[in-house]
């Protein structure tokens, strides 16, 4: 038997709601019930409307060449049906793992606070995938009210939230006697303050869904490792890390899964990276910007870069059903950094 509920759903006073596995199968329902509204409505102005009988219905649902067709249609994605909230969505990691979602399937929503950066990409992506897979909506993670404004978006455009990525984040250096408390204070309100607001929203939703839902962080390796001349920024990190420590013992019981990817030096497509945090660490590491790339491959263990693609390739692991028993885990994707281990 196929899914017994309802596709169309009519609320008195409210309107129709269509449930489907995409928003585009979901778009197309509402199209064909309109229609068949009208023919109720045209057939009963010459007489009374009158529905098919349960067993001529049944008889065209199961009708031996729609199952024949069903039986023949590509097995569904791994991300199929799935709806993922990513903030910082608008470039570098937040960009990949947009897409890396989009083609395993998901409906995405891109949260970043760069209004021209988000079109640029809500546009493109939107090209590429079609308009009923992405959303854009903009959001101020370090605001409470812009946060909530951004889940109750996402709930009406999609109907709710089965994965969410925290990828929003700013970068600074200062040596401990040059950090200001503005420095130090906006550090914790992006990666500290930020990623408690969106995975409180996030834990909302999914507890009262009742199908339990996954959380991703975006650390970094300076999570675990600290560095020199970035206090503020590691100490921010750490706190993000505990976070998502403490949120994996207290959603457990709701099914909800919280797992952390620690990058290290992504700087392709980075907008981080493309301001006055890379003259800060050519600074640290008396050097040029142009050169920091080769000097952060050459530090690693197995002597690679890292890019955005590879840590997509990590959040969506942890995100989908074949990490349906990881929850509390740090998964580095650094090319190996010994002060980063976990163990």
């Amino acid at each position: 038997m196929r899914d017994p509920n309802a596709v169309v759903y009519l609320v008195p006073g409210v309107g129709m709601f269509t449930f489907a596995v995409d928003k585009a199968t979901a778009r197309i329902a509402a199209e064909f019930y309109v229609n068949a509204i009208n023919v109720m409505r045209e057939s009963s102005r010459a007489s009374t409307y009158c529905g098919l009988a349960e067993q001529e219905a049944f008889d065209i649902e199961y009708w031996l060449l729609e199952e024949a067709k069903l039986q023949r249609m590509p097995t569904p994605r791994a991300l199929a049906g799935r709806i993922a909230l990513i903030t910082g969505g608008a470039g570098g990691i937040g960009l990949a793992c947009a897409q890396r979602m989009l083609d395993d399937g998901a409906c995405v929503v891109i949260a970043d606070i760069d209004r021209e950066a988000l079109d640029e990409v809500h546009t493109a992506i939107a090209l590429r995938y079609g308009d009923d897979a992405v959303r854009a909506v903009w959001l101020d993670v370090a605001d409470e009210g812009s946060v909530t404004a951004a889940f109750h978006d996402m709930a009406w455009q999609f109907g709710g939230v089965d994965i969410c990525v925290s990828n929003a984040g700013i970068a600074s250096a200062a040596p401990i006697d040059e950090t200001s408390l503005a420095l130090w204070q906006r550090n914790m309100d992006v990666l500290s303050t930020g990623y408690f607001l969106v995975s409180r929203e996030a834990v909302k939703l999914m507890k009262t869904q009742e199908i339990g839902g996954a959380i991703v962080f975006v650390g970094s390796k300076n999570a675990l490792a600290a560095s020199p001349g970035a206090a503020a920024y590691c100490t921010a990190k750490a706190s993000e890390l505990h976070l998502a420590r403490c949120l994996a013992l207290e959603c457990a019981p709701f099914g909800i899964r919280v797992n952390v990817v620690n990058p290290d030096a992504v700087l392709r497509g980075s907008r981080i990276w493309q301001g006055e945090w890379a003259e800060q660490r050519a600074a640290q590491y008396k050097t040029t910007p142009a050169d920091l790339e080769a000097i952060y491959r050459e530090r690693s263990l197995l002597k690679r870069s890292v890019y955005p693609e590879d840590v997509a390739e990590a959040i969506v692991f942890l995100a989908s059903d074949r990490a349906a028993k990881s929850t509390g885990n740090i998964l580095n994707v650094d090319a190996g950094h010994a002060p980063a281990f976990t163990r």
